[in-house]
């Protein structure tokens, strides 16, 4: 059993059934997988590897709520519409960069609503991708197929598609949905077409998704009735994370009923607040989520177009919140002093604690607590960004970047250390380059932008309200 003491850090944590955080210094003892002391001058004992802590914060691992992880693979050339032209290479390259990408930056748990199963092989190279990243990844392969033509826009496969994914649902489910041994890799669905066909359908597709031990469903909602449509299935449960929820924002009645079988059900919120008011989707819902008692955890969304790091998004999401509260005291003329409604540690919450339990984790992470995975960070307090700053909480919302994470355990491994990850980047890099150049050759941007603009010039810009 490998063992680990973190000697003479200041832990940085949200605390499990409470709202509070807690800052302390203190030594941390990891014990194979899990954290089994949390004390002050814990001398370490033979066979006891000791990390220099001095100086630096330990907070939990991240937790991304909402990511497509092998989009990591289109950086810069976003034409997901275009899937039907993927590789079963391509998707693994981006999968297993997309992974590291998420260690490096300090998220260690991700719920991945994995798009691009076209094939068994597609699924099959995302799958080993993931498993062999190291990351805790709920991986959510989506009961979907793609378009065989986009003009006019047909799906010719889709009977096909819906055969052998049934078929491959109770296969990854054999092992009680751990598609890991170590139980760090476990099975979802993303489950994006309830609004297709008869309802009975759905309903007999996800008791059987849940009788094969799918851990998570999770699916889009911008400013659709989805949530509804889960509702009147009889579908929602504790089980299910709908990502982003922007229609929310604009229901702000006490007995919403869309807010209200959310709170009912107990189902939960993905919020991606940098990619939603880059995309329009609408204004962000996470703070307002935890207000209102709905549990709510952060997600990056696409690593094609926006940053891959929980950082942006708790300051993002925070600084929005702020800046609508503050709209609302000008517009009510409340006289000084007053105070922000949101501050870092709501922030930080939603981004460690608060992803674990919209996750249904929050009994094995999310929170540096005895008895809980060894999923942790290790920030560099003298870094240039963090250098000085005495709140290491606010420190790491405001201010930090991968730069200063030092360290990244993920169920009591060590997955990056001295500011590098321990796997060598330097090969995934060269592939995933090889790959995204083959991606850009097969589809020029003046080939993508003239496809763009004859789709928008016959559809008109994309309807929101039916997602």
């Amino acid at each position: 059993m490998t063992k680990y003491l973190l000697k003479g850090g200041t832990i940085a944590t949200c605390i499990q059934g409470s709202k509070d955080a807690r800052v302390h210094k203190a030594d941390v003892l990891i014990e194979g997988n899990i954290i089994t002391r949390i004390e002050e001058n814990i001398a370490p004992a033979s066979g006891v590897e000791v990390v220099d802590c001095h100086n630096k914060w330990i907070t939990p691992g991240f937790v991304d709520t909402h990511r497509h992880v092998f989009m990591t693979v289109l950086r810069a050339n976003h034409c997901d519409w275009l899937l039907t032209e993927y590789l079963p290479e391509e998707v693994g390259i981006g999968q297993l960069a997309g992974c590291l990408d998420a260690l490096h930056n300090g998220v260690t748990t991700i719920l991945d609503h994995y798009h691009a199963a076209l094939t068994p092989a597609h699924a099959d190279a995302a799958l080993k991708a993931t498993v062999e990243s190291g990351a805790r990844v709920i991986w959510a392969p989506a009961r979907q197929s793609q378009p065989t033509e986009i003009f006019p826009l047909e799906f010719g496969k889709e009977a096909e598609t819906a055969a052998w994914q049934h078929k491959k649902l109770a296969e990854w489910g054999s092992n009680g949905g751990n598609l890991r041994p170590d139980g760090r890799v476990t099975l979802g669905l993303g489950y994006d077409v309830i609004s297709n066909g008869p309802v009975s359908a759905h309903q007999e597709f996800l008791a059987y998704a849940r009788a094969n031990n799918v851990k998570i469903f999770t699916a889009h909602v911008v400013q659709g009735p989805t949530i509804l449509r889960w509702r009147d299935a009889g579908v929602l449960g504790p089980d299910v994370v709908f990502s982003h929820c922007n229609v929310l924002a604009e229901r702000t009645a006490p007995d919403d009923e869309m807010w209200k079988a959310l709170k009912d059900s107990g189902a939960t919120i993905g919020a991606t607040p940098e990619d939603e008011m880059g995309m329009a989707h609408g204004n962000p819902v996470e703070h307002e989520a935890l207000k209102r008692g709905v549990k709510c955890g952060l997600g990056i969304d696409c690593t094609s177009i926006n940053s891959g790091d929980i950082f942006t998004q708790m300051r993002t999401g925070l600084q929005w919140a702020r800046a609508h509260d503050h709209e609302r005291i000008r517009l009510n003329k409340v006289t000084p002093p007053f105070h922000n409604k949101y501050n870092s540690v709501d922030a930080f919450r939603l981004g460690t604690l608060g992803g674990a339990e919209a996750l249904n984790l929050a009994h094995l992470i999310g929170s540096v607590e005895v008895g809980k995975r060894a999923d942790l960070v290790i920030f560099d307090a003298d870094s240039v960004n963090l250098g000085g700053a005495d709140d290491p909480i606010a420190g790491v919302v405001f201010h930090a970047s991968s730069e200063d994470v030092d360290a990244v355990f993920v169920d009591g491994e060590i997955v990056k250390k001295d500011g590098k990850l321990v796997r060598d980047w330097a090969p995934v890099a060269k592939e995933l380059r090889k790959m995204a150049d083959a991606i850009r050759k097969r589809w020029p941007a003046d080939v993508l932008e003239a496809r763009w603009k004859k789709w928008y010039d016959a559809n008109g810009a994309p309807d929101l309200t039916s997602i």
